[in-house]
Parts: C-alpha cells; structure tokens; sequence
C-alpha cells in the first residue's frame, strides 16, 4: 500500500469497517445533514446541497465514537508511519452524500484539499471512508494518479481522460496525498451515494476548523491522550506571553 501511496497518491485499506459501523453511521445523518442545511439558510452561506455537512464531527458523540475507532483500529498510526513520518492531527471532517443529478456544488469540480502545492512534504492527507458502494454508476470518486507530484493544474479534458474512479463497497476506506487532483463523480442512479471525507494534517498546519474551541477547552479530559492530540488539543497557539511561559503539564503546544 505504501508504493501505491508514494507512486500513484492513493490507497485503500478494504473492509475497513464493520457494518455495524456502516449502519449505525448512516442511521445519524439524516438529522446532521438537516441540521446543517438549516444552518447554511439561516446564515444566508452560499453552499446549495442538502447533502453536505462541514465540520459534521461537532455536537456528534457518534462520530467522536468513530474516530476513536479509527484511532483503535491503527489506521492513524500506519498514516503517521508510512506518511507524515511524524505526528498528525484532525484537519477536517466532514460527511457528504452525493445526491443524484447534482454537479454544482464544489466538491464536483477538479480540486486539490491543499492550498498551493507542498511538493515532497506530506503536508495533509485526505481519507474517504465508504458508507456505501462506490460504484461507476453512483459516482465514485474521481482520483489523477501522480498529479500530487505536478504543481500544474490539469485541464477538465485531461482530468476526465487520465483520471480513475475510486469504487470500492461500504466499509472501505481509501487515503490519498492531498495535493492529488480529485473530484466527486456524477451520480446516475436514483439513490444517494454518502462517505465521511477526512483530512489530517501535521500539527502545525492550521485546522479547517478550531476543533479543541468548537468542542470546548473544558472538554480536555472528557478524552484520552491519543484523542485529545488528534483532536488538536495539544497543537494550540498561545494567546499571551504568559500563556507561553506556561508549566510543562499546562503547556498548549505539544505536538
């Protein structure tokens, strides 16, 4: 896996899931995608799907559940060996469903996770965990092999002709250099097709949200050790000088 990761940009970890961890996952979005959607409209954002949940992790113990289990499973630590080489933590987590005849909404168009190019160093890393079967038909993610090596953004017409569909069944996930050039497929069929986009990141890269404020300060030891520094607990910029001088035990910046 990791020659495919360093050669092509992606790899897959099959079945990486249970089912259990399938269901119980697709059970909870409906609320969170409807809850989202409301907060979109009542802050007049731009952003036209109902099937998109930015940051969904917050105020969703099921999905707190389910990064610790990411974490149990050890995925986390083959990332940090085979990829960043050093500690990550959480940059982003979101849960999307690609819902029939959509195209206009942003993750459809050709994109990096990445702003600008960060060349060999392993900046971010995205992970796709399936919730159902990524199929050709419901539009499976759209991966460039190789185009994290190349700083130069490729033409649709040559991202659609180069570019190979990440299928896969429900419980697989897939991981991939973030300065590869991807995109959500076209679903043709008549039913939803939904994963969980991850990203992590090395610590000093700044958090798509402030999860350790979102979640709440006063909530650092409601989580373990490995939690609290995925979450980014232990990679916060101090706010004063004194704050900088702080004890050891009460340090912010950790990582």
């Amino acid at each position: 896996m990791k020659d495919d990761l360093v050669k092509l940009g992606f790899c897959k970890f099959e079945n990486a899931i249970s089912q259990e961890w399938v269901g119980k996952i697709n059970n909870a979005l409906p609320k969170i995608f409807e809850e989202h959607e409301k907060m979109r409209r009542e802050n007049n954002n731009p952003i036209s799907s109902n099937g998109l949940a930015m940051n969904a992790l917050v105020g969703n113990e099921i999905l707190f559940d389910f990064l610790q289990h990411i974490i149990d499973l050890k995925i986390l630590d083959w990332i940090e060996e085979n990829y960043f080489n050093a500690k990550c933590i959480l940059n982003s987590f979101t849960a999307l469903s690609n819902i029939p005849g959509e195209d206009k909404v942003f993750h459809k168009k050709v994109h990096r996770d990445i702003r600008g190019f960060s060349s060999d160093v392993p900046l971010m890393l995205n992970m796709l965990v399936m919730l159902d079967d990524f199929t050709t038909e419901n539009g499976a993610t759209l991966l460039l092999p190789s185009s994290h090596q190349n700083s130069e953004v490729p033409s649709d017409e040559d991202f659609m002709k180069n570019s190979v569909q990440a299928t896969g069944v429900a419980g697989d996930i897939i991981i991939w250099n973030s300065n590869l050039f991807h995109a959500s497929g076209t679903n043709t069929t008549q039913t939803v097709r939904r994963g969980l986009p991850i990203t992590f990141s090395l610590p000093f890269y700044k958090q798509l949200l402030d999860y350790p404020r979102a979640i709440g300060y006063e909530k650092y030891d409601v989580f373990n050790e490995k939690m609290r520094r995925i979450l980014g607990y232990d990679a916060r910029v101090p706010g004063s000088v004194s704050e900088w001088y702080s004890p050891s035990d009460k340090l912010l910046y950790k990582n």
